[in-house]
């Protein structure tokens, strides 16, 4: 949630006192836990990519005043869309009633439990797990660790199981291997995305916060040759704690056979037409830093399609954004932007 955790740093000086009077019937045993499970765990845990852990309530009282502020400023989590505009299946966003629940409970004088004393409060929820995702070919997860602080090419095999690989590995390449799925997990909070590609071209891009893809079943990209692995970092905060850096673990799910469909992802330019039918699974905004456009498909003859709106955009987070209703791209479609702008677009044919 807080991948770029220095934007807490204004807020520091609005710290709750342990004084505070209880207004409020939310409380963090019974809500606040919850929600900041479900929409910071991915960053806020103990191997997550953010410095700071928000799994017990000591870890998320002295924050409480920041936390309030950046939900409020929608700052965090970090998501350059426009709620209302497009709908998008990986939105770490908090709803209206979460936002509205976690300033209650800041207001309210941040109280613990209505029922359970602090010295017998349940634990927290385990911080969620590295688990694999889910195959739909049902094949074996490939696990590269890779040096966190470095842009790496590893060579990988396509029946490889857990391999501990660095820049100077030598493994054989792959050879006919679609992948259907991918999790990355960073080795040090200062990760910010990663940009995965072979030979083949571009494969995945990975954003901090962002949850394991898995590809609908029958949907593959092809990649060939070496696997390359680019990550970008930001410069460490003052006030971060010292860490020691794994390796990160990039997990792909891979198989041998020819998809049904196939998935690529290329650059276009907005307006021009597409060179052959495909359905857009996911868009990608390639924007100068703190750029903004409305993305929307336009068919002669038809109501404009709303793809999105992305704003302030950030260099260092340049996600994909998967669609929660892919829609069809025809020759005699258009992706229309209000600014010119080049769209990365994860497609199906």
């Amino acid at each position: 949630m807080l991948a770029a955790a220095a934007l807490l740093l204004p807020a520091l000086t609005s710290r709750p006192t342990a004084h505070d009077s209880i207004t409020t019937r939310v409380t963090f045993d019974r809500e606040i836990r919850a929600i900041l499970d479900a929409r910071c765990g991915a960053c806020h845990s103990s191997r997550g990519s953010a410095p700071i852990p928000f799994t017990t309530y000591e870890e998320v009282r002295p924050w409480a005043r920041a936390i309030k502020e950046q939900v409020l400023s929608r700052r965090m989590p970090k998501w350059h869309a426009a709620r209302g505009f497009g709908a998008f299946t990986d939105d770490p966003s908090l709803t209206p009633l979460e936002t509205a629940l976690i300033v209650s409970w800041v207001d309210g004088g941040l109280p613990r439990s209505a029922t359970v004393a602090p010295s017998t409060a349940p634990a927290a929820s385990a911080a969620p797990s590295s688990a694999p995702v889910a195959s739909a070919f049902r094949r074996k997860i490939d696990a590269f660790r890779l040096q966190s602080n470095l842009a790496i090419t590893v060579r990988a095999k396509a029946d490889a199981g857990v391999a501990t690989l660095s820049a100077k590995a030598d493994a054989p390449s792959v050879t006919a291997a679609w992948i259907a799925g991918w999790s990355f997990e960073p080795g040090d909070p200062l990760i910010t995305s990663a940009r995965i590609s072979s030979a083949s071209g571009p494969i995945a891009t990975w954003v901090a916060g962002d949850p394991p893809v898995t590809l609908a079943a029958g949907y593959a990209i092809r990649a060939t040759g070496t696997l390359r692995v680019e990550l970008q970092r930001r410069a460490p905060a003052d006030y971060e704690s010292s860490y020691t850096a794994r390796r990160s673990v990039l997990r792909l799910v891979t198989g041998s056979e020819r998809p049904a469909r196939r998935v690529v992802v290329e650059e276009a330019q907005c307006g021009v037409p597409p060179s052959r039918s495909a359905t857009v699974l996911a868009i990608r905004p390639l924007l100068d830093r703190g750029g903004s456009t409305r993305l929307w498909l336009q068919r002669p003859g038809a109501p404009a399609s709303v793809l999105g709106w992305f704003r302030e955009f950030d260099p260092s987070f340049a996600r994909s954004y998967w669609l929660a209703r892919p829609v069809d791209l025809t020759p005699d479609a258009r992706i229309q932007s209000d600014t010119p702008c080049r769209v990365e677009l994860t497609l199906a044919r």
